[in-house]
This record gives C-alpha cells, sequence and structure tokens, in this order.
C-alpha cells in the first residue's frame, strides 16, 4: 500500500488515528471522565495504552512533527492549540485514574494493574525521550512525569500475569530510571531479568506470537537494553531479540502475512502482515546494524493495508528517535527448508509457495501460494475418541519431514474398563477410572512424511498398530472463494460443504492458482466421520477416505493459469 517507509508516510496514518480517535474523546466539562477516551466496544472509559495513553502519545508526536518536519503534515492535521487541548485534558483523567498504588485498570480484565500501567510507562517515556527540548512539549511532559513518578512504585510490586509482561515492566523501569531521577528500581529489574529471556535457541518466545506478542516482547527487551548498563546483559537481551526477529522473518508468507500455527495467543490462526514488528526491526537496527532487518521493516510497510496499520505512533517514535533509514536491498528469507524441533515445525518457502508442518496438534500443514490457502490438513480415525493423527515426534532429513502418531492420548484409551468388584459411589465415578484394570486395544500408531519437491509435496501415510477394519479420513480445508473440478465435475465451493475424492485427482482453483489434490480413495462415505473435527463454517473441506490398514501416497501441487487443463 505504502511507497516508503518514511516520515511523512507514516506521519500522513498517525494523523488518521488522531482524527479517529479524537472523534471518542468525552469533551464534556461536566462528565465525570472528562478528557477520556471511551471505548465504543466496551461502553467504558479506557485509561490504557490501547485507549487514552495511545492518544496522548499519538498528540504528541504529530506535534513534534509539526514543529520539526511541518510540511511532512497532511493538511487535515488538527491545529497545535486543539492537539495540546486535548492531550492537557486526557492527562488529567489519566492522573484522576490512577489508584492509590500509582496504577491503572484494563477496563475488560485487569484492575490495579501493573503490567497494563507498565505499557503506558513505555508510551509515556517514549514520548518524553523524543520530546524533551521541545518548546510545545514543555507542559504535556510535565504531566507525564507526574503520571510515572506516581506508577513506579506500583510497578515495583505489582507482578504480572504472563510472560511478556516481564519485559513490558522492566522496560518502564528501565526507561523511567534513566529520564527521571531518584527513581530506586535496579533490584526489581534485576529479579526480573534474573530469570533469562525466553527466546529459545530457535528464536520462539514462551508465548510464540509472531503477529502480537513477539512485538511486545521485543520492544522491551530493547528498551531495556538501551537504558541498562550491564553490557553482558544488554547483550543477552539484543541477542534474543535477534533471535526471534530472525525466527519471525522463517515464518512469513509470500505476501507478508505470517504463520500463525504456533501461537499460544489470540493470533493463533490469523493472516495479517506483522507490522508491528516494524519497531524492533528499527530499535534493533539502531544497537546493531541490519541491513536485513531494515529491508524487513520496509517491505512489512510495503506490503500493509491501512486496516493493518491501525496504530503507527510507535513507527513515527522510531523514526524520530534513529531517523529515516535508508533504502535497504538486503536478502530476505525467500528459498528455504528449516526444521525447528524445539518448536515443532517445519517450514517451507519457495518463492510465492510457503507452507508450514506442526507437530503436537491436530492441525498438520498450512499452505499458501498466490490466492490459494490451505487452512489444515487432518487424519482421523474414528476410533475409541482418540484416533486423532497428533505427532509427538517429528524427524526431518533433507527436503522431507515425518510426523509419527503413537495414537495414546488418553488414560485407558483405546480400551475398555474391567469392573472393581466392590462397591462404587456414583458421586466419585470419575475418580475410580485410575484404579480399573483394562481391556487393552491397540493404539492408532501411524506414521505421515512430507517431501517437499517441484510444484508441490508428496506425502506417505500409513498405519502401523491399530485394528483393521477402522474408518479413515484425510481432511483438506480450504477457504471459499475456490472452484472444484475433476475430470468429469466441476462445482463452486459452498460453505460446510464435504467433498468425496474417490479417485484420481481433483483441482481447486482461486483466481489465477490452483492447487492438485489427489489420488484419491473411497474407504467410507463419512461426510462427518465421529470424532472428527467438523470443517469451519466458512471452509470446504475434501476428503480422501480409507479403512484401517492404509498405505497410501499422495500429493499436492500448486500452478498458476491454465495449470493442468
Amino acid at each position: 500500500m505504502y511507497q516508503s517507509l518514511s516520515i511523512p508516510s507514516v506521519v500522513a496514518c498517525l494523523v488518521q488515528d488522531v482524527l479517529r480517535d479524537a472523534k471518542w474523546q468525552i469533551l464534556d466539562e461536566s462528565h465525570p471522565h472528562y478528557g477520556a477516551y471511551f471505548s465504543a466496544r466496551s461502553g467504558l472509559e479506557e485509561a490504557g495504552h490501547g485507549g487514552t495513553a495511545r492518544f496522548v502519545m499519538s498528540c504528541g508526536l504529530v506535534l513534534l512533527v509539526m514543529e520539526r518536519y511541518p510540511d511532512a503534515l497532511p493538511p487535515e492535521t488538527p491545529s497545535q492549540a486543539d492537539l495540546l487541548h486535548r492531550m492537557d485534558i486526557a492527562l488529567d483523567y489519566m492522573h484522576r485514574a490512577q489508584r492509590p498504588s500509582g496504577l491503572i485498570d484494563l477496563r475488560s480484565t485487569n484492575y490495579d494493574s501493573s503490567p497494563d500501567t507498565g505499557f503506558v510507562v513505555e508510551q509515556c517515556c517514549a514520548l518524553t525521550s523524543v520530546g524533551r527540548g521541545s518548546d510545545v512539549l514543555v507542559a504535556p511532559l510535565a504531566k507525564i512525569e507526574s503520571f510515572i513518578r506516581r506508577a513506579v512504585p506500583g510497578l515495583k510490586i505489582g507482578g504480572f500475569h504472563t510472560p511478556n509482561h516481564r519485559w513490558v515492566i522492566t522496560a518502564a523501569l528501565s526507561q523511567a530510571r534513566n529520564l527521571f531521577d531518584g527513581l530506586d528500581v535496579d533490584d526489581v529489574i534485576e529479579s526480573y531479568i534474573a530469570e533469562g529471556f525466553d527466546a529459545d535457541e530457535e528464536g520462539a518466545y514462551i508465548e510464540r506470537s509472531v503477529g502480537i506478542y513477539d512485538t511486545v516482547s521485543n520492544r522491551g527487551l530493547l528498551f531495556f537494553a538501551e537504558n541498562w548498563d550491564d553490557p553482558e546483559k544488554v547483550q543477552a537481551a539484543l541477542d534474543a531479540v535477534d533471535r526471534n526477529l530472525d525466527f519471525d522473518l522463517h515464518l512469513l508468507h509470500a505476501d507478508g502475512t505470517a504463520e500463525t500455527g504456533l501461537s499460544r495467543r489470540q493470533d493463533y490462526g490469523t493472516r495479517t502482515v506483522p507490522v508491528g514488528l516494524i519497531t524492533p526491526l528499527l530499535q534493533y537496527n539502531a544497537m546493531r546494524p541490519s541491513p536485513r532487518y531494515v529491508r524487513a521493516a520496509q517491505w512489512f510497510w510495503e506490503q500493509a493495508s491501512s486496516e493493518q496499520v491501525y496504530d503507527s505512533s510507535w513507527l513515527i517514535y522510531c523514526l524520530l528517535k534513529y531517523g529515516t533509514p535508508q533504502p535497504s536491498s538486503a536478502d530476505l528469507p525467500l528459498d528455504f527448508v528449516r526444521y525447528y524441533p524445539k518448536n515443532q515445525i517445519w517450514r517451507v518457502r519457495k518463492g510465492d509457495l510457503s507452507a508450514s508442518v506442526f507437530g503436537g496438534v491436530t492441525r498438520l500443514m498450512t499452505l499458501t501460494y498466490g490466492e490459494v490457502e490451505l487452512t489444515s490438513i487432518k487424519i482421523s480415525q474414528t476410533y475409541f475418541g482418540v484416533g486423532h493423527f497428533i505427532a509427538e515426534t517429528m524427524s526431518s532429513d533433507g527436503d522431507s519431514v515425518t510426523l509419527h502418531s503413537s495414537g495414546v492420548q488418553k488414560l485407558h484409551k483405546p480400551g475398555y474398563e474391567l469392573p472393581l468388584g466392590r462397591p462404587v459411589d456414583p458421586d466419585t465415578w470419575d475418580d475410580t477410572f485410575k484404579e480399573r484394570d483394562i481391556y487393552e486395544i491397540p493404539p492408532a500408531e501411524s506414521t505421515l512424511t512430507v517431501t517437499a519437491v517441484e510444484g508441490g509435496f508428496d506425502f506417505h501415510f500409513r498405519t502401523l498398530a491399530g485394528l483393521d477394519q477402522v474408518p479413515v479420513q484425510i481432511a483438506f480445508d480450504f477457504p471459499l472463494g475456490g472452484y472444484w473440478e475433476t475430470a468429469d465435475t466441476a462445482l463452486k465451493a459452498q460453505p460446510g460443504q464435504v467433498i468425496f475424492l474417490k479417485q484420481g485427482e481433483g483441482e481447486l482453483r482461486f483466481g489465477d492458482d490452483l492447487v492438485r489434490i489427489g489420488p484419491g480413495a473411497e474407504g467410507h462415505r463419512y461426510y462427518d466421520m465421529r470424532h472428527a473435527e467438523p470443517v469451519p463454517a466458512d471452509n470446504v473441506r475434501i476428503l480422501i477416505t480409507f479403512i484401517t490398514p492404509v498405505d497410501h501416497h499422495f500429493s499436492l501441487r500448486l500452478s498458476s493459469g491454465l495449470g493442468s487443463n
């Protein structure tokens, strides 16, 4: 969407942010929350980093651009007087929103919240660091300092909920420590960083959230690194960020969106350009020059849509703090096969083709190619409720990965419990299962091998154990919008539709691009096989079905234009 990552292009977005948020600021002087940002989603005023504090930071940054780069501003920019007034009443509200501890609330869930106050202090310190020396921001920065000084005692004792919160609090305290005299926070910071930075050897943080929380953790660690005095700890923080940024660049699809199938947070399964990573990419480059990370930041900006650049204040902060980076032509990872055993993901990029194979979950594979998106491959047997193929182990050999599912997923399953030979209290029925002997049935052990080949993938699925005569299915789920075609049938995919590929090959076309699947097999006609996960309402499912035992080779091929027709 955007031509360049520069102050004029980013401030145009920031001004739109301000104009949007200004509509939701309470301007009625008689209102108890005068000056607050009102959340249409909750129907409540919101002091935090997604509400009033964000609005304050955005207004302050626009004022700095107005002061330093006036020609960069779009015509619709609010006046200096209007922005200062809005900041003033918003900051007064933020002071009123502080509890006796100095902390604020996140009204949707967290009250008297240290981490949510930490997010706000991060923002306020960032604005202070680029705004000091500005004639325009003298009064707002004085109120910001007052807010921060009241917040720091609560941050020191308040604790956290999730792993990334540790680095938010650490960042906020280290920033405040260097900006304002007299803040005794070193022991608290040391207690947090003593836990160690949680980017593992492959680069994944605990939350594995490329779409949201990798940005939060990276930004926090980089603020810590910028403001701490221990070179060893600073280097360790920078190394953790470097590992994570490299890992995330290997999770990208050709359109700039990210593979989020590893995430343990709310971005799981989403498809967005991770524009939030632009901030840590630029921060990291400022401390350790990295043309590749500059190129990645520029590319994210080029690929992003206006809907995805919702909050551009951090981008302007980086450009004001570090300057506009020189354009970089460094290579990004576009052609690789890489296996991450700790995080159980096998990644393939071959230009426009991007695919992931996962262990530990029922969603075995995702894939994108142009307009084609495979949202999942899932394999299951209708077998005591434990017939899902879930790979406990994976192994990679060159361009292949093999997944092994033991079929052992629940206590005493597959099998049948035997009587105890004594009275059983109905109220403690569930407690008796651990005591019972079992009539054992062999588990549904199986393997799946995936091999990257020219134009797609070859697969080999085998059942290794379990009973014979058991129904099995391989399910391929795709979003709507495609046309399905075989040698003698063509149809438009419908919501929740299930299509059996009985033999030969079939093609699903999305615009110019198509995916070819086959050969099919017709073992049964269970379109909603018991214990299998249902087809999502906004997907179409292609099924290949079997009766055990199974030893089946099949393939996916991707192409554009006429393809095989």
